[in-house]
């Protein structure tokens, strides 16, 4: 599955599962992305790597290979989705390098968009577009309001944000801001988000006709990632009476998105 020397394309995705970290993996999520990616409409050719922990080299199903045409696994010691996100980036020379988290499933114009974007903008470093869980019934349409609209601008334009999960890169920019090692995914974001705001040369791009639907599990995963938020609002002040204004400042962040946003979800 790790094989030799071939052309080098302009550009490559990484994927990466930050989802299923169980001994037993049931490929669910890897399979219907690289099916996705398989159906992208980009019209020339794109490489892609899957880059997972050295001990599921032999639970890879056997059918995953051939799921994807340019379709690259490299494996590792490393556990952490931040490591992985590194290690992929070093394993490609593309100009252009998409990094997407395994249970987001792009629409069909996703990459093409997005590489239209970083080759008529030369001033912007990485371009993402939206996020949503669904908008099969009004349970997913609010969640995706609360958890996923921070970063939609509700048309294209200049954005102080890059999405996590799902975004293209410049591979200068990932060379120059790895993924600093964190206790949670959500962190690792946020110092990394930090970081390339601090450079003050760095310009992030939101198109919305690039769209991913990301996975959602039961209420226990809900809580979950409402727990990493919480984790992350703390990081700059961790004492208990820091909490009020931090909820008020949460209450106020998703009141002005619902205000925002509210008829598009």
């Amino acid at each position: 599955m790790e094989s030799g020397a071939r052309p080098v394309e302009a550009v490559c995705v990484i994927v990466v599962s930050d989802c299923e970290r169980d001994a037993q993996r049931s490929w669910r999520a890897e399979r219907s992305l690289l099916e996705a990616l398989a159906r992208q409409d980009l019209g020339e050719p794109f490489d892609v790597i899957l880059v997972e922990n050295e001990r599921y080299r032999h639970q890879i199903p056997p059918d995953l290979p051939t799921l994807c045409p340019r379709l690259r696994i490299v494996f590792s010691a490393e556990r952490q989705s931040a490591s992985l996100k590194n290690i992929g980036a070093c394993q490609t020379n593309a100009e252009l390098v998409a990094v997407l988290d395994a249970d987001c499933l792009p629409n069909e114009a996703w990459l093409r968009v997005l590489v239209a974007v970083l080759r008529e903008r030369p001033d912007v470093s990485a371009v993402s577009g939206r996020t949503h869980y669904g908008a099969e019934t009004s349970y997913r349409r609010a969640l995706s309001l609360v958890d996923r609209s921070f970063d939609d601008l509700g048309r294209p334009g200049f954005t102080p944000r890059v999405s996590t999960n799902a975004a293209l890169y410049r591979r200068s920019l990932l060379t120059r801001f790895p993924y600093p090692t964190s206790a949670t995914p959500f962190g690792s974001a946020m110092l990394r988000m930090h970081a390339m705001a601090r450079a003050g040369d760095v310009r992030f791009f939101f198109e919305p006709a690039a769209v991913v639907q990301h996975a959602l599990g039961g209420w226990g995963s809900i809580r979950d990632f409402r727990r990493h938020i919480g984790y992350i609002d703390m990081m700059g002040d961790p004492r208990l009476r820091s909490i009020p204004s931090l909820l008020w400042q949460r209450f106020s962040f998703h009141g002005r998105d619902c205000l925002r946003l509210g008829p598009t979800y």
